[in-house]
């Protein structure tokens, strides 16, 4: 009977090892299941992270070059307004170089007309036109050239002035004098051109920079030997 009873403890104290056993296997293999999850959820989060940061990457990086394009765009909406600055500027200064040139003879029929001659527009032009005749004299008197002084002058008016303005004086002198004559001369505006015959011009000059008291100005100039020359300055 002893031996029955201990028979039976043993079965029991078997059974409750198994059911023991069997508890912490069963609690094992959650702990690891739930260890599997914890890792696998960590792993994507890696993943999300990874692609967070890429996709954050991806939006830097276009909106940089979405400022780029931006920039580009008003860069080459600006270079467009320059260009069309420039190109008007040219039409205006081809323009404007059309209407202070020095005209024909021949657009001067005996006429009325304006033409404005800068003063940075004198040159020696020599004496084929009354028109290049004044610009050369322009030129000479400005930059005190006796020699082209002397040429841009009818025999006459040279010996006119001679005897009376420039007598007793030096050619420095007289450069100087007719320099100082211009000094303040920003340019000239030929009011009126009248043929008087052939070989005789009369203009009417305005030259600005000079006092009002003093303008207009009339100049006579006579062809000779097929050049023309300033015979008399009147009102200077």
């Amino acid at each position: 009977m002893n031996k029955t009873w201990i028979y039976i403890l043993a079965i029991l104290v078997a059974a409750i090892e198994l059911v023991w056993l069997g508890q912490q296997y069963q609690a094992q293999a959650k702990m690891r299941a739930e260890n599997l999850a914890l890792a696998a959820e960590a792993g994507r989060l890696g993943e999300l992270t990874a692609e967070n940061n890429r996709l954050t990457n991806t939006v830097s990086a276009a909106a940089a070059q979405a400022t780029r394009n931006s920039q580009l765009d008003e860069l080459n909406r600006l270079r467009g307004i320059v260009e069309g600055q420039h190109r008007e500027l040219q039409a205006l200064q081809t323009k404007l170089a059309a209407q202070t040139a020095l005209p024909s003879f021949q657009s001067f029929p005996g006429s009325n007309r304006f033409v404005n001659l800068p003063r940075s527009s004198w040159t020696l032009a020599g004496y084929g036109t009354p028109e290049a005749a004044l610009q050369s004299m322009l030129w000479a008197v400005s930059n005190g050239d006796m020699n082209a002084i002397r040429a841009s002058l009818t025999p006459a008016e040279l010996e006119r002035r001679i005897s009376g303005p420039w007598k007793d004086k030096t050619d420095a002198e007289i450069a100087d004098a007719e320099i100082q004559g211009l000094s303040q001369a920003s340019g000239i505006q030929i009011l009126n051109i009248q043929m008087t015959s052939e070989n005789d011009a009369h203009f009417t000059v305005y030259i600005s920079g000079l006092p009002q008291s003093d303008q207009p100005l009339w100049l006579d100039l006579k062809q000779i030997d097929g050049q023309w020359k300033s015979d008399r300055l009147t009102g200077y």
